[in-house]
């Protein structure tokens, strides 16, 4: 009798132009099957059936046709026509994406996250020179895992002044999903190490008014609340102009020149402080000598000349060393006298110049988001202060003025919003202090102090007030200072003022927070006398939620088949339903990893995916590479294979199912590539440095290298390594070949066997049937066989849930032999599903074991197979962790 059934597969792909997502249906009659898939009437007319490939269409036409479709068996695709019509373009598309329907993911070897995107990549996978950055266009990080995080920044980060110090306000965007946050760093100093520094961690879905999930440092003052939660553009337009006094008044190293000129060899630009128009006035320049030694009268009465150049004048023009008055001469004769005498002084220290002047103008400035709300300038000077004799200090407060207005389009001012506004700014630490009346615009305090923080930088923020400016309007405005210069006798005053940053601001809305991402509000703040604060390191470890492989909880978890089935079924990456994924299948597979190593370690992953063009599948495979596995499609179900010593092979190939002229082995003597160790890079847990292991030792010149993606612990990086360095050593031969259709039920590093297709012999072919004959179980074959009487032998017979099992056979006759035991699976015997089978004697069973080194779709539904010998050798470091080795 006959024990085995013909099997029937059918593929079913909904959608032409998606056939990765398909539906694969198991048994052994198509109308059965075909109810399954389509309901109880089973097929319809915009449904075409193909039987093996896409070239042999089946679909029933004739009750004739009908009966031979009941006849099938092996692989049938039913192909939901689209758009009432099939057209060649589609068949071709679904040939040429057959490797997205094959039960095997086919990936490359994975390379860094990002690698091949033009987007920035997150500073989490940069080895060197970490630091925030907004990644516009960016994917946001998906972390998974556990590990240093350098968030994103989401908006503009922008400074004010709170009390004279420089506090800058920052928002960052983790990544998606739900973190846990166990540290966080200013590069490598703890947040509540840094004076004035806060972070504070909001889980998804939540805003910055909530309450934080996690708080470093110091808390928020209500000022510092105030300010925050902005979003804001910083304008360039302004960068450090000085507001100059209406009277500026300079004491430098003076020389005049003739006939109209004063020179400067000092540091001091003119044009700081005067303009063309303007009205000088010179002191201090009193009985000047010549530089050229020049002489008047005769001796015995000839004397040195000496000019006195006193006086007001109108400037004609200013550069940077130089000032050219307006015919100087026709107010002071001295100045006629030095033309005359071509002459020029030497140079003086004495010499002041001052000028009254209209009020000193900055801007006009304007905005150019109509988004924003309100705008603030941050004024800024290195000292305010009145020196005296005795070594004190008197505190001074200025005064200036800023006018704003609406413009329209074209930037013309709108008529009635013009707002003028008064500002006042004064030394550090001088809030309780007497200041006298108001003298030249300004005020200075009525005592002198002894303490330095007078001297210290004084800083203001000054918010432009006109009520005229909302959402939807541009402003523009300009500033200029109202006092006068300091002066007195004792010298030693400080009173110059910078305009430093110009910025236009909102508050955030709902809309601000990017839904389902963990987001970070921080504040920190700016070094004294430092230009500005130095670039942001903000550094969080934290550990990702992810779904519970069994439950479907979010929990806190680094196990590759939690990460795994979050990735599956997250719908911003692989979108799939649980009846897609085999979890059963990939959560005993993890436990088989950590059984086999003897940790927990091995079956971690702990990375950031970053890049936009990475699909589902790579961001599986690549989870999978981490714990020793590959992620395959087998049916319609994901699931995961585990790498390991294994006793047997997962398929079988021979000339049945090898192309013809497409088999070579090529040997090799000796280390592979002439390798003379192995390096790999994983990162450090401890700080996230990039950490190097080397083996045999690390004197190795011509290392075989690998950076490790997902790998951060030294056992997990040490197996990697042992593996990469056995297979070098005991690597010694090869074979490539195209492969059918069934080369799509083994991935990348399953174990398979091949029969050497240049070995005279090797008996392979394929089963027609088992039946019992008697109390014999006996396999008939299409390809004669010789057997030596009284000697066993070894049979490998590929079975249909991707199985090869070996048996002992005996001899019987050439098309036959008598099986020690049934298959403990289930086969196929059917030209459209050929079952493949090696005859090897006992004493030479691992002589065709390969495994899979590269998978890459051919053509139709074959697959190009480049292979390399097995050896049990490859993985004789497994057991270091469990023996205690790894130090």
């Amino acid at each position: 009798m006959k024990l085995f059934n013909r099997s029937v597969e059918l593929i079913v792909i909904r959608d032409v132009l998606n056939p990765q997502r398909h539906e694969s249906y198991y048994g052994n009659n198509i109308e059965k099957l075909s109810k399954e898939a389509f309901g109880g009437q089973g097929l319809s007319e915009n449904i075409r059936l193909y039987h093996g490939n896409f070239l042999d269409e089946v679909t029933p036409k004739t009750p004739d046709d009908v009966d031979n479709i009941m006849h099938l068996n092996g692989r049938i695709y039913a192909v939901v026509k689209p758009m009432g019509v099939i057209e060649p373009w589609v068949v071709s598309l679904i040939i040429s994406v057959t490797v997205a329907v094959a039960t095997a993911f086919l990936m490359p070897v994975p390379t860094l996250p990002n690698q091949n995107s033009s987007a920035a990549p997150s500073p989490n996978n940069a080895l060197a020179a970490r630091a925030n950055k907004q990644r516009l266009g960016g994917r946001i990080p998906d972390i998974f895992g556990t590990g240093y995080s350098f968030p994103d920044l989401t908006a503009v980060t922008y400074s004010v002044y709170i009390d004279h110090k420089e506090v800058e306000m920052s928002a960052y965007r983790v990544g998606r999903g739900k973190h846990h946050v166990f540290e966080a760093y200013d590069d490598t100093t703890p947040i509540n190490q840094v004076f004035g520094s806060s972070v504070l961690v909001f889980d998804p879905d939540t805003t910055f008014d909530d309450t934080p999930a996690f708080q470093f440092g110091s808390a928020f003052t209500a000022d510092e609340a105030e300010w925050s939660r902005k979003v804001a553009k910083r304008y360039t337009s302004v960068n450090g102009q000085t507001l100059q006094a209406p009277d500026s008044y300079l004491t430098v190293a003076t020389i005049f020149k003739n006939p109209n000129i004063i020179e400067t060899s000092s540091n001091a630009d003119f044009r700081n402080n005067f303009a063309a128009g303007d009205t000088i006035l010179i002191e201090g320049a009193d009985n000047l000598a010549s530089a050229n030694g020049v002489t008047e009268g005769v001796e015995p009465d000839e004397t040195d000349v000496t000019y006195t150049l006193n006086g007001q004048y109108e400037i004609l023009t200013v550069t940077e060393k130089q000032i050219i008055l307006s015919n100087p001469a026709a107010i002071n004769s001295d100045w006629g006298k030095l033309a005359d005498n071509i002459d020029l002084t030497v140079e003086s220290d004495a010499v002041t110049l001052s000028t009254e002047s209209d009020t000193f103008w900055q801007g006009w400035h304007y905005t150019d988001l109509k988004e924003h709300e309100s705008a603030y300038i941050n004024i800024t000077a290195a000292g305010l202060y009145d020196g005296e004799p005795d070594a004190t200090w008197r505190a001074l407060r200025l005064f200036g003025q800023i006018e704003s207005e609406i413009v329209d389009s074209s930037n013309n001012p709108v008529a009635g919003t013009l707002v003028t506004q008064e500002f006042s700014i004064q030394s550090p630490n001088s809030d309780g202090f007497a200041f006298g009346a108001m003298k030249k615009g300004y005020q200075t305090s009525l005592s002198s102090y002894t303490d330095n923080k007078i001297r210290t930088t004084a800083n203001k923020t000054v918010v432009i007030n006109n009520p005229n400016f909302v959402k939807g309007k541009r402003l523009r405005w300009r500033a200029a200072r109202t006092s006068n210069v300091v002066t007195d006798s004792s010298g030693g005053i400080v009173d110059e003022l910078k305009i430093k940053d110009f910025y236009g601001i909102r508050s955030m809305v709902a809309s601000d927070y990017m839904p389902g991402t963990t987001n970070v509000l921080s504040k920190t703040l700016g070094t004294e006398g430092a230009l500005s604060l130095k670039e942001r390191k903000l550094r969080l470890l934290v550990q990702r939620y992810v779904t519970d492989a069994t439950t479907g909880i979010l929990k806190l978890s680094n196990r590759a088949d939690d990460i795994i089935r979050h990735i599956a079924t997250d719908p911003k990456i692989g979108n799939l339903d649980l009846s897609q994924i085999d979890i059963a299948q990939i959560k005993t597979e993890v436990d088989n990893i950590v059984t086999y190593f003897g940790t927990e370690k091995c079956a971690e992953f702990c990375g950031t995916f970053d890049d936009n063009n990475l699909s589902a599948e790579e961001t599986i495979q690549t989870v999978a590479r981490a714990v020793f596995s590959q992620a395959k499609r087998q049916g319609n179900k994901i699931m995961l294979d585990f790498e390991r010593l294994v006793p047997g092979s997962a398929a079988i190939f021979n000339s049945h199912n090898i192309l013809p002229d497409t088999y070579s082995a090529p040997q090799s003597f000796g280390v592979n590539s002439d390798y003379d160790g192995a390096k790999v890079e994983y990162t450090d847990p401890i700080d996230d440095a990039t950490v190097t292991l080397s083996y045999p030792s690390e004197s190795i010149v011509n290392p075989h290298e690998e950076k490790l993606i997902g790998v951060r612990n030294k056992i997990q990086a040490h197996m990697h390594a042992m593996r990469i360095l056995n297979r070098d050593l005991f690597v010694y031969k090869s074979c490539e070949f195209t492969a059918g259709d069934e080369s799509n039920i083994v991935v990348r590093t399953n174990r398979i066997t091949v029969a050497d297709q240049l070995r005279a012999n090797v008996q392979q072919g394929t089963v027609s049937s088992i039946e019992t004959v008697g109390s014999d179980i006996v396999l008939h074959t299409d390809y004669p066989i010789d057997i030596a009487a009284g000697t066993p032998q070894t049979m490998f017979i590929q079975t249909i849930n991707n199985g090869v099992e070996a048996i002992e056979v005996t001899a019987r006759d050439d098309y036959s032999m008598t099986l020690a035991r049934l298959p403990s699976g289930e086969i196929s015997t059917g030209p459209d599903s050929v079952v493949q089978a090696v005859f090897v004697t006992n004493a030479d069973t691992d002589r065709d074991a390969y495994l899979i080194t590269e998978k890459s779709p051919s053509e139709g539904m074959t697959n190009k197979l480049t292979c390399t010998n097995y050896d049990d050798r490859y993985y004789q470091n497994d057991t270091d962790h469990i023996n205690g080795l790894i130090t």
